[in-house]
């Protein structure tokens, strides 16, 4: 290798370490810039020269003596010297008025208060006092800032005037927002928070903290920041390559983050699967009775686990957005699952990361979360207060075994380590452009959060019956085999090749095991198979014994190592008999599972809702000026429907549009709210993606989702992402979780009938049957029918509301059993009879009556006396009701079932 090539090689090397040392001590929240960003535009960054950094450090010691009173001094200096904007910085010096900057005062009347301005970036030769008009004067604004007391952090939500509890930064966005304006600063002095605001986008903030900005130890987040604000990078590069260009290439990086996501929170549910086992056993030697003697299948534990999983992702989406309070000191050290993670890393830096195998208060706290959650919490000493959310996803009496029993289940704080960094650091790229970020669940869209679980339904539990391991192989794709499996393969190497065997073996394997995709190219697997040095040897058994702790099996392993894949932990994946394990199900193909983008729900739901919405709409004009939208309540009498709901995309894109509709609406017809917020709004747009925690909004939502939403899956497991999906769109921090039990359902869409008709004639096909059930039948879905919308008629937000509801929804599944019986029967009839070739019944049958399926009229008066009972007659499996929405004898939930009563 040359010298110059050595040198660059070097340089660039110095260049990632340096942009990876001020990320790791820059909070971020929101899409920012990505390493391969970085890299491009400031392969080393910028220099400050020697005698601006001694300017610097006498300057910060300057204001290091009274951080109040020289923190205009200290900000002016920032500003105009160390950024060289002195020429394009319009600043506002103290409380006083500012003919220019007062311009842009934005008036948030909703709060009661005002945003202004304290300092501005603007193109040179502007003076914004003398431009025509505030939009006139906006347009020269490159960024725009405001100076907040010293000590306020510029992200931690306070009071600050009015009745608005936003942070100093999410104000901030307002205004940029407000007036076109992508960039802001907020700062006290010590805290600098950059502020990206995107119209139609989330917020980013990225915070620097000058209080060691005159150590050497800093000086790459001093030039790091210099670098990204200096003067000349507003003015003398492309659009491409300004900030603002730079911050948007980083953004179009978030379909890496989406699918290395997907991949790792699969590996979280893979591992704490494994430890659910591995506690399962201990508490087994303990006495207890264990999870397969109590009936809990490895399937069940699987959905446990996605549950667990589930709900860590919508805490962590809630916390960051502001929807929990993780800015509350109880909150944020007792509960908080975000703050978690970075106290398990301080233990692990501190005393190393196999001691958290012996520690199990992490995972207390978890429950503890998720029960604060589902109950509420109050902590009277110091005024804390959690409002009781409810929401079947946090029921702790779903997965009983998990964190009902006494002592819970002993899962190590190691495991909960790698769960949180799962779903908090991704891990983008591949070789030496592989880099950690840090996720952001402001950036993160409810659609992306449904397609990574909605690839969780391509996966199942199972308990190993023999020794297994896991193969590398790409993401998803990867093979759990038997571990006698590849001892035959390489046994039979060994005897047919004697000199190549290893060669052979690898052959084998990639032969064996080549679909849907192979561990690796041949070449590749005889590598990794290639007999490991005495060294290399001792470390594999050490990192072997640590899984097995059996040397035996150790052994055993030891030949194969290079090719087992390594867990979040990093340790080879070893499933020993008996152990639960997580491997690909045929489900999502059989079932037709498929992520629909959100761009692509959205237009459908676009052109499938619009003529709805507006009479005269586009069903009578072209002419958008000639539409007249429809009223709040003919809107809220809209019904939609989708019968394979999945993680709810297009359920989601309908409630975003009638809800703004709903919006609009109540605006047209005099609502205050609603007029406040739409005020200087146009029709159809949207702001930002924040704008969604407007109350209006959240208010606007949940009424479209009480009375106008409805889905069906056949998968238990998609059900609840689907309600996951919707109340990340509707939470309000004060009220419980929308309830959905009685609208999104358990149920074959596919199978099953679909009219009165089929019921009341006892028959799939009735076009030649009497009316067998008429009366009786249509008298009983009447009574169902008044039942279900009396759900919808009960008010209320509170715990007890939502109590009457459930006491509702259970008093009409238990009315509905009847008909749901006769519907599986008529349904597992044509089965029987049309599914296995002509019997000499059927073809009776088929003769007699000229339709598929055995007639059911013999059995007529046997099913009027059942009808008329008081209570569902059980028959084996058939009346058995389930909390999961299917029993013994099929799908509880039909779509004539559904369709009928949804209305």
């Amino acid at each position: 290798m040359s010298r110059g090539v050595a040198a660059a090689k070097a340089q660039a090397a110095d260049g990632r370490r340096q942009h990876q040392e001020w990320l790791d001590l820059t909070e971020v929240s929101g899409p920012f810039l990505t390493m391969p960003v970085l890299l491009r535009a400031w392969p080393q960054l910028d220099t400050l020269e020697k005698d601006e950094r001694a300017r610097l450090r006498a300057r910060h010691a300057d204001w290091q003596t009274d951080t109040s009173a020289g923190r205009d001094e200290w900000v002016a200096y920032i500003l105009g010297r160390l950024l060289g904007w002195n020429d394009v910085l319009t600043l506002r010096l103290g409380e006083v008025e500012h003919h220019g900057l007062d311009r842009l005062t934005l008036r948030v009347a909703e709060h009661n208060t005002e945003v202004r301005p304290d300092f501005a970036l603007i193109e040179p030769g502007t003076d914004l006092a003398v431009e025509p008009d505030t939009e006139s004067a906006a347009k020269r604004v490159q960024l725009l800032g405001m100076t907040v007391p010293a000590g306020t952090a510029p992200t931690a939500r306070a009071g600050g005037g009015g009745d608005w509890a936003a942070a100093p930064a999410d104000r901030l966005a307002r205004l940029l927002r407000h007036h076109g304006v992508p960039l802001g600063l907020v700062t006290d002095g010590r805290w600098w928070c950059l502020v990206w605001a995107p119209l139609g986008g989330v917020t980013t903030t990225a915070v620097f903290d000058s209080i060691g900005w005159n150590e050497a130890a800093e000086r790459n987040v001093v030039r790091a920041f210099v670098s990204l604000l200096r003067r000349r990078r507003f003015f003398e590069y492309q659009e491409s390559e300004t900030l603002v260009g730079l911050l948007k290439a980083g953004l179009a990086a978030g379909e890496d983050v989406t699918e290395a996501l997907g991949v790792q929170v699969r590996q979280a549910v893979e591992l704490l699967v494994d430890a659910i086992g591995r506690a399962d056993v201990r508490a087994v030697e303990n006495g207890a009775p264990g999870l397969h003697a109590s009936g809990v299948g490895a399937g069940e534990v699987y959905r446990g686990a996605v549950a667990v999983m589930m709900r860590i992702v919508f805490l962590l989406f809630a916390e960051e957005r502001g929807l929990l309070p993780a800015d509350n000191e109880i909150y944020a050290r007792s509960y908080s699952a975000r703050f978690l993670r970075d106290e398990l890393r301080a233990r692990a830096d501190e005393e190393g990361e196999t001691s958290l195998e012996h520690t199990t208060s992490a995972w207390h706290r978890l429950i503890a979360l998720f029960h604060a959650v589902y109950g509420g919490v109050d902590h009277p000493g110091s005024g804390f207060h959690l409002p009781a959310y409810d929401g079947s996803i946090f029921d702790p009496d779903a997965y009983p075994w998990l964190e009902r029993t006494t002592p819970l289940l002993s899962i190590d704080d190691r495991t909960v380590l790698h769960m949180l960094q799962a779903v908090q650091e991704v891990r983008v790229g591949k070789g030496k452009d592989r880099e950690v970020r840090t996720l952001s669940f402001r950036a993160l869209g409810v659609e992306q959060i449904g397609y990574v679980y909605e690839g969780l339904l391509s996966f199942d539990g199972r308990r190993a019956t023999e020794h297994m391991v896991g193969l590398i192989g790409p993401d998803g794709l990867e093979h759990e085999v038997p571990l006698r499996e590849l001892e035959a393969l390489a046994a039979k190497a060994a005897t047919t090749s004697p000199g190549t065997s290893v060669k052979a073996l690898a052959k084998a394997i990639h032969e064996k095991w080549k679909d849907p995709k192979p561990p690796a190219t041949a070449g590749q697997l005889e590598k990794r198979l290639a007999p490991l040095g005495a060294e290399d040897a001792a470390e594999a058994r050490r990192r072997l014994n640590a899984v097995t702790k059996d040397p035996a099996l150790t052994e055993r392993l030891l030949p194969f190592v290079g090719i087992l894949r390594d867990d979040l932990r990093g340790l080879p994946t070893v499933i020993p008999n008996g152990a639960l394990y997580v491997t690909e199900s045929s489900l999502r193909k059989n079932t037709g599972t498929h992520y629909t983008p959100r761009f692509l729900a959205e237009e459908v739901v676009l052109h499938a809702l619009e003529p709805l919405v507006y009479e005269p709409g586009p069903l009578q004009t072209a002419d958008t000026g000639e539409w007249r939208l429809k009223s709040s309540q003919q809107i809220l009498d809209l019904k939609v429907a989708d019968i394979a709901v999945g993680s709810a995309a297009f359920l989601v894109a309908a409630c975003r549009y009638l809800g703004n509709r709903l919006i609009e609406a109540w605006e047209n017809e005099g609502r205050a709210d609603a007029m406040t917020y739409r005020a200087g709004r146009a029709v159809d747009a949207v702001t930002a993606a924040d704008a969604e925690q407007d109350p209006v909004v959240i208010e606007s939502r949940r009424q479209i989702i009480e009375h106008c939403l409805y889905g069906v899956d056949v998968n238990p497991m998609a059900v609840e992402m689907a309600k996951l999906s919707l109340w990340l769109v509707s939470m309000d921090p004060g009220r419980p979780f929308t309830f959905l039990d009685d609208r999104l359902v358990c149920g074959d869409s596919l199978l099953g009938v679909h009219s009165m008709e089929q019921i009341q004639s006892v028959h799939m096909k009735p076009a030649q049957q009497s009316d067998i059930l008429a009366e009786q039948a249509r008298e009983l879905v009447d009574q169902l029918t008044r039942e279900r919308l009396a759900i919808t008629a009960i008010k209320g937000v509170d715990l007890a509301a939502l109590q009457q509801k459930r006491e509702r929804l259970d008093e009409v599944n238990r009315h509905s059993r009847r008909l749901r019986l006769v519907g599986d029967l008529i349904a597992g009839a044509a089965l029987a009879t049309c599914a296995s070739g002509h019997v000499e019944w059927y073809a009776k049958g088929r003769r007699r009556h000229g339709s598929c399926g055995r007639s059911l009229r013999t059995e007529s008066r046997t099913t009027r006396r059942w009808f008329g009972r008081r209570g569902p007659r059980r028959r084996s499996g058939w009346g058995r009701s389930c909390r999961r929405g299917r029993w013994s004898g099929g799908r509880c939930t039909g779509p004539w079932y559904f369709r009928r009563c949804s209305h």
